[in-house]
């Protein structure tokens, strides 16, 4: 029977899309029947990851039998299959007094925090008063994600009830809900109540409306990631017809959900961004564009648009495969294929977009290190075929010419990284500027060559060629930093502030606006932002030797001193943390300190003669 809230293009597509499992799947799927138990003296057994599609961590009655309900479900597995079905706990293990409620797995992705790691929150209602709240933590080095303990605040769940089982340990009384929410599978009505909820109070937070119609991008998400290599394209369609374009990677969790709370209609590529419409409070329509490869996104976002009773207009497209090469990982490319679409009809990608779509693509296949690609089936070109072959040798120099990128223009962008690679800078800047009277309104060529004309420290028409190439994509964040990089520190500061503003997650932005605000003298408006990235991104804890230095500088010598431990304890061999030790207690007037540390550094870096210098100023005034 025909699907009302379903459109299917092209109609030629329609048999492989019925043929895939997943329908009857998602059809016979029934979702734990929903409860809520009450376990006393329950022992939790500790988080451990075992890879993308395993871990271990459970519920167990006081006799030591596992508790089955608290298994985690995804799609058609257990996550948790490898739990033990008894344990003996041992009686040293320590013990939680008191009440407290298990809501299961966080997982540090948001789309898989979103689908699973809610999914026994809807209890918390139900629950009443509880001494704190248990979960498990599926990440490989055992931390959570800071920006997604966003959604525990609107929840209204205290950060500091919130224990990570790390260790096993029992409890005095466990309530352990069911699980409402499987992957790719269903949901339960009391989940998308709880959704609705979260975006409701997102958007009572952040007060202002924004327009109901969002598209939703990729284009800046990692390269692993699957995406379109042109797919501005898409957002300059959508934007003409009055859509907001996001990136919600660089924004916080309660802005992102604001914004889908008050949207009716999504775009986007296939992917867990459209799943948003979760948070919505009236979806009206989902406009997706997937690939004839990789249709399980799509089938988990068409079920979740019939659960929100919404309608879905799903275009597939043809896109070329390889062996060894996932689809969920392949680059594609915007082509209508005769898909007459008012938001495909007339795409033409240009050569320089191919150019970037046959390097991304190559750059993957060399990382997974697949075998040489299959294109009989006509997907490639014959001058593609033969520019991917030679993106993927490790040197292009010495490649003989077979006469074909002469006469092709995608051969004059490859010349050009060509000799960029090997150092031969102004001839690549040659051939970027053979083109550009052809691509003066192409942003993704302006940029690139705005970034070899300033390796070639033609600053200034560096800058010229970026503000152009910014004019054209102003929502382009690693464009933003790389114009205001150009810029007068007062310039480069403005413009900081107000890309860190607009986009409150994107990272480099803010470590380069610590950058220009220490570079004006402001160290501690720099040590402040810095040390927020630090407490927020555990992962740029390379950062702390910088941190260290902000806080010396703006005469914090206390939390200068304790964030140069730090540093040493994440890399224990760097001299510049040793050097500001030295500097810290020379300013606090202890000088045989400094000198034990300045030491240190010196057996590190025996070949810096300015610690040598520093090192005989501290002798100098033991001995004065």
């Amino acid at each position: 029977m025909p699907d009302p809230g379903f459109q299917l293009f092209p109609a030629s597509a329609e048999k492989l899309w019925r043929k895939h499992p997943w329908h009857r799947e998602i059809a016979d799927f029934q979702l734990p029947e929903k409860e809520l138990l009450s376990l006393p003296s329950a022992c939790i057994t500790a988080s451990r990851h075992l890879g993308p599609e395993q871990a271990q961590g459970g519920v167990y009655s006081a006799r030591g039998e596992y508790v089955s309900s608290s298994r985690h479900l995804r799609r058609n597995k257990d996550l948790t299959a490898g739990n033990p079905e008894t344990i003996v706990s041992p009686g040293d293990i320590p013990r939680l007094s008191g009440r407290y409620l298990y809501l299961g797995w966080f997982f540090n992705h948001y789309g898989h925090f979103v689908l699973e790691s809610l999914s026994r929150a809807w209890a918390l209602d139900e629950a009443g008063p509880v001494d704190g709240y248990l979960m498990h933590l599926h990440a490989p080095d055992a931390r959570p994600a800071d920006y997604l303990l966003a959604f525990f605040d609107l929840l209204a769940v205290p950060r500091e009830k919130l224990i990570f089982v790390g260790q096993d340990v029992q409890v005095s009384e466990l309530l352990l809900p069911s699980q409402q929410g499987v992957l790719s599978r269903d949901i339960s009505g009391e989940m998308l109540a709880l959704y609705r909820q979260l975006g409701n109070r997102a958007a009572k937070r952040k007060g202002d409306r924004h327009g109901d119609r969002l598209y939703i991008s990729r284009r800046f998400l990692p390269s692993d990631q699957r995406g379109a290599s042109n797919e501005k394209v898409l957002e300059d369609r959508f934007r003409a017809q009055g859509y907001q374009v996001i990136h919600p990677q660089f924004l916080d969790v309660t802005t992102q959900l604001a914004l889908f709370a008050n949207a009716r209609d999504f775009a986007g590529l296939e992917g867990s961004g459209l799943h948003n419409i979760l948070f919505a409070r009236e979806p009206r329509r989902v406009w997706m564009l997937g690939a004839e490869d990789q249709l399980a996104d799509a089938i988990t976002q068409v079920h979740l648009g019939r659960l929100c009773r919404c309608t879905t207009e799903l275009h597939l497209q043809r896109v070329p495969e390889f062996s060894g090469l996932h689809p969920r990982i392949t680059p594609f490319l915007v082509n209508p294929q005769g898909n007459d679409s008012a938001c495909l009809s007339g795409i033409e990608p240009t050569a320089y977009d191919r150019f970037l779509w046959l390097s991304d693509l190559a750059a993957q296949l060399n990382k997974k290190g697949c075998d040489p690609v299959n294109t009989e089936d006509g997907q490639l070109t014959g001058e593609e075929a033969e520019l991917l072959h030679r993106l993927r040798l490790p040197s292009a120099a010495g490649v003989p010419s077979n006469g074909v990128e002469n006469s092709n223009e995608l051969f004059v962008f490859w010349r050009a990284e060509r000799e960029y690679a090997q150092g031969n800078i102004a001839a690549a800047i040659g051939h970027m500027a053979q083109c550009l009277p052809e691509y003066e309104t192409h942003a993704a060529f302006l940029y690139r060559y705005a970034q070899m004309l300033l390796a070639d420290e033609r600053n200034e028409q560096a800058l010229e060629i970026a503000a152009s190439a910014a004019q054209l994509d102003p929502e382009n964040p690693d464009l933003a930093l790389f114009h205001a990089g150009l810029e007068s520190v007062e310039s480069r500061l403005a413009r900081l502030r107000g890309l860190v503003e607009v986009f409150s997650r994107f990272i480099p932005a803010r470590i380069q606006l610590a950058e220009a605000l220490a570079e004006s003298g402001r160290f501690d408006e720099a040590a402040d932002i810095l040390d927020a990235v630090i407490c927020n991104s555990p992962k740029h804890r390379s950062l702390l030797p910088r941190l260290t230095w902000y806080l010396y500088r703006s005469a914090q010598y206390e939390a200068a001193e304790k964030a140069a431990h730090e540093a040493l304890s994440h890399a224990p061999d760097n001299p510049f943390s040793f050097v500001h030790l030295c500097r810290i207690h020379l300013a606090r007037k202890e000088p045989a300190a400094a000198l034990e540390w300045i030491d240190q550094a010196m057996a590190r870096a025996p070949e810096k003669k300015d610690l040598q210098q520093l090192r005989q100023k501290i002798i100098r005034s033991l001995d004065g």
